[in-house]
């Protein structure tokens, strides 16, 4: 019983180490490490096994901090230290980055412009999170914080992190890089801007066709330099107050720009009677060291990295806004805009909310890392179906009125756990209404027809897969089906 105990340990130990390593994301992070970035970055490191973590930029931004302040830069650096005396137990779970090889990575940013809805405010008081800010500034133009020469604070617009960005933006990678907008992208910008004057023009759009933006709001009027902020109050929902476009030139466009105008604000607050936010402190503290920074501030950033989170669990592809995720759904801004921006404007946010406890659990899960070790925490369990069983997205193309059978067998659990069998159609992420009938949607097995007025749509059809482990977690397998004559 010992040595099957121990060789039990060893297949769960290769296993779980070898989950996502050749194929994990190039993430960099803009932060202004206000009320609620914190946080965030204390989820992202728990999961910062399934990243490679290019760069942390650490931005002030007003009203919450001013351009001077230590206090974004001792905020982010105490959480790496927790993270360092933390890193020894995390990575008996998995392959986590060193702390050095994170604290080489994070670097300062400059500019500290308030935040987009309060730019032509000049002023702010009140309560921002825990602590009370009082906060004022002039005329906010683009010129004066994007360019050559130094910002009305006297800073250079090159700064450490912009500088540190070319190093990224040059790397003979062709992956995407996924770049979470938490905050401060003021530095992103004057790197952008930077590496366009010192490169060629194939090269500069070669790098624009690889980054995958995604904004928490737009945080402030440097976006204008991606997307043109008067035609965002005309044309969506945004409320950008009264603010108006200051730049003049050409915008650059990134492969992808995705906005989320306002379902993060789940993570954060809520109105509603019954809100509850996703994590309470009392529910992160006392597992390691950064869980007792964990406060609460909510994690409004956190829907920035939960997708791709949610890709490596199968739900979706992170290249296609529209899936829906556990960072939310989104869809196309329209004909005013590039084709790769998206924005959640008239998207439900059901389609954030609908994950969060799947999420919730997750990350309950990753926290037990803190404590325990592999074989005593839970693992995701492993779906397969039809014999395919990685976590890409699968297409299947088929005729109106045909049969479409779908087998489980060979899904498992790696520790073990009875597993549930969930099958539905995601109507949103579709083209049509019409969908099919399971008549067992819990079965294994699953036998369905495709109705024969059907012809030129398509249909997103999710295997959602539970064990019961304790926390139960879940892993996805999503079929679209084309259905064309």
């Amino acid at each position: 019983m010992i040595m099957k105990t121990a060789l039990f340990s060893i297949l769960l130990s290769l296993c779980v180490s070898l989950v996502n390593e050749s194929e994990k994301y190039r993430v960099v992070i803009m932060t202004d490490m206000t009320h609620d970035d914190g946080n965030s970055l204390i989820r992202y490191l728990y999961y910062s096994n399934e990243f490679n973590t290019e760069a942390i930029i650490i931005t002030p931004q007003l009203p919450d901090y001013n351009y001077n302040s230590s206090g974004p830069w001792e905020k982010v650096n105490s959480i790496l230290d927790a993270y360092s005396n933390e890193y020894d137990q995390l990575k008996k779970h998995h392959d986590y980055p060193s702390p050095e090889s994170l604290i080489k990575v994070t670097k300062k940013g400059s500019g500290a412009i308030p935040i987009m809805f309060l730019t032509n405010a000049r002023k702010f008081k009140g309560k921002i999170g825990d602590r009370y800010v009082e906060s004022e500034w002039g005329d906010i133009k683009f010129s004066d914080w994007i360019g050559e020469g130094n910002t009305p604070n006297g800073e250079p617009k090159d700064s450490e992190g912009s500088e540190y960005l070319q190093e990224i933006f040059d790397k003979d990678d062709d992956r995407p890089i996924f770049v979470q907008m938490w905050g401060g992208p003021v530095t992103f910008v004057q790197a952008l801007y930077r590496y366009k004057q010192r490169n060629s023009e194939e090269k500069f759009n070669k790098l624009l066709s690889k980054l995958h933006v995604y904004g928490i709001l737009l945080q402030d009027i440097t976006f204008d330099y991606l997307i043109d902020l008067d035609k965002v109050k005309d044309k969506t929902c945004t409320d950008l107050k009264d603010v108006e476009s200051t730049y003049n030139g050409e915008r650059v466009t990134p492969k992808y720009l995705l906005h989320d105008q306002g379902h993060f604000w789940h993570y954060v607050f809520g109105r509603e009677e019954d809100y509850i936010k996703p994590m309470l402190p009392n529910e992160v503290n006392g597992h390691g060291p950064m869980t007792d920074i964990y406060d609460n501030g909510g994690e409004g950033d956190t829907p920035a990295f939960l997708y791709l989170l949610s890709a490596n669990r199968g739900l979706n592809e992170p290249l296609e806004p529209s899936h829906g995720s556990w960072g939310s759904l989104f869809v196309p801004m329209g004909e005013d805009f590039p084709p790769g921006y998206y924005h959640t404007c008239g998207v439900e946010s059901s389609h954030l909310k609908r994950w969060v406890n799947d999420a919730k659990l997750s990350f309950e899960n990753r926290l037990d890392y803190s404590i325990k070790n592999p074989t005593e925490v839970n693992h995701e369990p492993i779906p397969v179906v039809n014999g395919m069983d990685n976590k890409d997205v699968e297409i299947m193309e088929i005729s109106p009125g045909s049969t479409i059978e779908l087998d489980t067998s060979g899904s498992s659990d790696p520790d073990g756990d009875t597993m549930s069998f969930n099958w539905f159609f995601y109507e949103e992420a579709s083209t049509t209404s019409e969908l099919p009938v399971i008549e067992n949607p819990s079965a294994r097995k699953i036998t369905f027809q495709i109705p024969n007025t059907l012809n030129d749509e398509t249909i997103h059809l999710i295997l959602e897969l539970k064990d019961y482990g304790s926390p139960a977690l879940k892993s996805y397998k999503r079929i679209i089906i084309k259905i064309k004559e």
